[in-house]
């Protein structure tokens, strides 16, 4: 049973019992990509264990205390963990129906009534429920894979009550004016059932192979462009190709944004302002969002 590749949004358990989440879904050889998000003190509400990543954001991902592999295909280090120190796999999909099946306490129970609410097709769950040491107050992070799965969802499920304070929260976090965050909020997949946060997350279920592609980083640049999107705009990271460009004399084709706050502005907005880090990959340019160096942003145009 299971699966033995990763994918986005599993959950590693080290040999010293430290929780990781997996962000990408390529797969080296001899390490996972993955962020040290709970580490056990005793002294934790998530059963003794402590959240180390409060917030996510690239910038608040470079401050993890865990081991860093530089990757010279893409000229940076990516936050990772040895294969050789993984003691537990954990499933998304195999959580959601051990769930299902009997549910444990409240919140368990209102996984349930969300699943069969909202009826996506393949799916999981991840976060602190998937790892069994939740409480009470737990967000309720649901998973859906696939390209297809994913579009049907949103073309779907209407959402329930909107969760207000997610614009305050990313706002700051991200630096960005209350409107600006705004305009990122979608209740589909941001919101509060039954009195709990919730969110969806989308997964691509392909696994990629590692270097596909040598890039070179070159500069910060701002510009306007039109957007082509399809699924691969819900996944992580972000990916939509750009057309009719203006404010760059070079033309990047592609936007790769690996903040996921920009995921569902950029599957449904057609033109955009883009703040980024300008790349070239095999004689390719591209833009980044979510560079070390140049945090940058995502931005609908009317």
């Amino acid at each position: 049973m299971g699966r033995d590749y990763f994918l986005d949004k599993d959950l590693i358990i080290d040999v010293n019992g430290n929780i990781y989440l997996v962000y990408t879904n390529i797969n080296p050889y001899g390490y996972v990509y993955a962020m040290l998000k709970y580490v056990y003190t005793g002294k934790g509400i998530w059963k003794g264990y402590e959240r180390v990543l409060k917030e996510y954001g690239v910038k608040n991902m470079l401050k993890l205390n865990q081991d860093f592999t530089y990757e010279p295909c893409y000229g940076v280090s990516f936050p990772t963990i040895k294969k050789s120190r993984i003691r537990k796999h954990l499933l998304p999909e195999e959580r959601l129906i051990e769930i299902i099946k009997s549910p444990k306490d409240e919140l368990e129970e209102k996984v349930v009534s969300l699943y069969y609410e909202a009826q996506p097709k393949r799916a999981g769950i991840t976060g602190s429920i998937l790892a069994g040491i939740h409480h009470e107050k737990s967000d309720i992070d649901l998973v859906v894979y696939g390209c297809k799965e994913s579009v049907d969802f949103l073309e779907s499920f209407s959402g329930f009550d909107e969760d207000k304070e997610w614009v305050i929260e990313t706002s700051k976090n991200y630096g960005l004016s209350l409107d600006h965050a705004k305009s990122l909020y979608d209740k589909r997949v941001r919101g509060v059932f039954n009195g709990v946060k919730f969110s969806v997350l989308f997964v691509n279920d392909k696994v990629e192979r590692p270097c596909q592609e040598v890039c070179v980083r070159i500069r910060k640049v701002k510009f306007r462009a039109e957007v082509e999107a399809d699924c691969n705009a819900l996944f992580y990271p972000s990916r939509v190709y750009l057309h009719n460009v203006s404010g760059l004399e070079e033309k990047p084709s592609e936007l790769i944004s690996y903040e996921g706050i920009y995921s569902l502005l950029l599957y449904k907005q057609r033109t955009i302002e883009v703040e980024g880090m300008l790349i070239n990959c095999n004689g390719e340019y591209k833009v980044v969002v979510g560079d070390r160096d140049a945090q940058g942003y995502v931005r609908g145009v009317l």
